[in-house]
């Protein structure tokens, strides 16, 4: 299966960087691209529901030995990735740590 999947991909590939133009080949690139992080999509969430359900009646450590893996790195796989979208930082930017000491922000003055 792995050898057909490499193979096709690389055909792919091929085909794509064989575009003469370049706006057709950066569209076909952007294309496939979005293909295969489709397909990664799916087989992760195949990935996390069989670490999940291997994990019944297992530690994280004996899930993630199952995979050659910590038992955090199975631990992370079942709770899924984190979004990396701007929406889930704070609303409010940190601030300063010298203004929340009381100190002044500006470090020119004496």
């Amino acid at each position: 299966m792995t050898d057909a999947l490499t193979k096709s991909l690389e055909a792919k590939i091929a085909e794509v960087a064989a575009i003469d133009d370049l706006v057709e080949r950066g569209l076909a690139a952007r294309e496939v691209r979005n293909q295969i992080a489709a397909g990664d999509r799916a087989l992760y969430a195949i990935h996390q529901a069989v670490v999940q359900e291997l994990r019944q009646g297992r530690t994280w450590a004996e899930v993630g030995e199952l995979f050659e893996r910590t038992g955090s790195w199975a631990e992370a796989l079942a709770r899924g990735r984190k979004s990396k979208r701007k929406g889930d930082h704070a609303d409010q930017p940190t601030p300063h740590a010298r203004t929340t000491e009381g100190h002044a922000t500006d470090t020119t003055a004496p």
